[in-house]
């Protein structure tokens, strides 16, 4: 059977991916953060404890993956914080480089570590996830934004990098998790976004499902790095369902669409002169 490695299973996406990918036959091995969460997650999925902030921790989670002899065939990132809010200049140091770390160092480091493990018989994939912020200004959100930003990139440089190995990372929209509580925890701190996930969450508006999510990260691994490779896609924007056969047509025409890059360089009277 296949295998997904999921960073993070113990989180709403992580979790809901696991069953998915279960009921859809594969096998799930994951992280979460303590061993109480180890216990909490039931049957099927076999996880480590791995505190994202301990790299002693990474460490032995990637020593124990490869001493069971697995193999991966999707990778996927589901762990993250938004945590520190507030205005750059107001935030913590410590703190705002723990945010940073978090939701992008630690992960890399395990990505590092586990690189070797990849089932080598296909073409595995390493799906990350963006977030809010990423193509606009986030105020008060800087550490959680700049950390996907550098996520972004670092799929695009992996999956240039390693001939056999698809990376990609997908925006799911707004999803309800539990991540939201960081903000409603931050009233005074968290500026303009307050109020948008106040209104968000006392709404009818379900957000993106974790149906759609699965669906989407699916279409990602299916579609393949000649496709897929080194690309940002916005779940609820792109048009990958129903097979998304335009979109892989465009994907397969531009190898720079849904890259991190400047645009309007093709207005040939703004650019530089040679």
């Amino acid at each position: 059977m296949p295998l997904a490695a999921i960073i993070g299973v113990g989180s709403d996406i992580g979790r809901e991916l696991a069953v998915r990918f279960m009921a859809d036959g594969w096998t799930v091995w994951g992280t979460v953060r303590t061993e109480a969460a180890v216990s909490a997650l039931g049957p099927g999925i076999s996880a480590v404890a791995c505190d994202l902030e301990d790299r002693s921790a990474i460490a032995a989670c990637i020593e124990s993956f490869g001493t069971a002899g697995l193999s991966w065939d999707v990778l996927v990132i589901a762990a993250g914080t938004e945590e520190p809010i507030g205005p750059f200049a107001d935030c913590d140091p410590d703190d705002w480089e723990r945010g940073l770390h978090v939701n992008a160092l630690a992960p890399l480091r395990l990505v590092r570590g586990l690189h070797p493990f990849r089932h080598r018989g296909g073409v595995p994939a390493v799906a990350f996830f963006s977030g809010a912020g990423t193509n606009s200004a986030a105020p008060a959100y800087s550490a959680y934004c700049v950390s996907k930003i550098m996520l972004m990139k670092m799929c695009e440089l992996l999956d240039a990098e390693c001939a056999d190995t698809s990376y990609f990372i997908v925006g799911p929209g707004i999803v309800r998790t539990k991540i939201h509580e960081q903000t409603l925890a931050s009233p005074e701190r968290s500026g303009a976004n307050y109020d948008k996930v106040v209104d968000f969450l006392a709404s009818a508006d379900p957000g993106t499902s974790h149906d759609d999510i699965y669906a989407c990260l699916r279409w990602c691994v299916a579609a393949g790095k000649a496709v897929i490779g080194g690309r940002n896609i916005a779940l609820v924007h792109d048009r990958w369902r129903d097979g998304g056969a335009a979109l892989m047509s465009a994907l397969a025409a531009d190898s720079d669409l849904f890259k991190l890059r400047r645009s309007g360089n093709e207005r040939r009277d703004i650019r530089r002169s040679p």
